[in-house]
């Protein structure tokens, strides 16, 4: 795209991207409002309501764990307007394995595949229902439309990672057991290095939006 200087994102051990797809990347104009500038400013509040429902619901649990599923929580809300916005391609890398982090640490907190999907379920539910209560405005249809197939497809994603990253985790927690499922660690026997991988996607994510044309310092995580 002429006049702009795209990021690479580094390869990770993340699963590669699904190939045959290729999305044209366009610009967001400074100051426009769209999908992606409507779910970043709504952020802190989404990411609020979901730890409330998560505990509300009984959710969000494990052994000592809702101070890192509170950290994961803002991640995944400080990601996910980036997932519809110009730079997705990118940053789907790191949003995969943020989800499938999301997933082996469930398993490691005692939770099953499916409470762990749930805990997403959640946040999706939120976001749908601000959606409704307070649509994002001047935006043509199109744009509105393509950019809510790239929300779903986002939150999909993540639905799927996180099911792989839980099994991952059972499967070699298995075999380091010689055949027999240890029960759940305690949180500090698995919470800093989940901490650690955490800054480390921040960090990386926040260096490629840093040389998008229209950074600046409100947007940056």
């Amino acid at each position: 795209m002429p006049g702009t200087t795209e990021a690479t994102a580094p390869d990770y051990e993340s699963r590669p991207r699904d190939a045959g797809v290729t999305e044209i990347e366009e610009p967001r104009v400074p100051g426009g409002i769209d999908l992606s500038r409507w779910l970043d400013a709504r952020t802190k509040v989404l990411v609020e309501n979901w730890m409330h429902e998560l505990e509300a619901r009984e959710l969000g649990g494990g052994t000592d764990a809702h101070l890192l599923v509170g950290r994961f929580a803002r991640q995944c809300g400080e990601m996910l307007p980036e997932m519809v916005g110009a730079y997705r391609n990118q940053i789907q890398s790191h949003w995969d394995r943020l989800s499938e982090l999301y997933g082996a640490v469930a398993a490691k907190r005692g939770l099953a595949a499916g409470e762990a999907i749930d805990e997403l379920h959640v946040f999706r539910e939120l976001v749908i229902r601000e959606l409704y209560r307070d649509p994002p405005g001047q935006c043509e249809a199109p744009l509105m439309l393509r950019e809510f197939l790239r929300l779903n497809r986002s939150l999909d994603r993540a639905v799927t990672h996180v099911s792989v990253g839980h099994t991952d985790a059972l499967f070699f927690q298995f075999f380091e057991g010689d055949g027999v499922t240890t029960p759940a660690l305690p949180a500090d026997a698995f919470g800093s290095e989940a901490e650690e991988q955490l800054a480390e996607i921040a960090s990386d994510v926040d260096s490629i939006l840093k040389q998008a044309p229209w950074h600046d310092e409100d947007r940056a995580h």
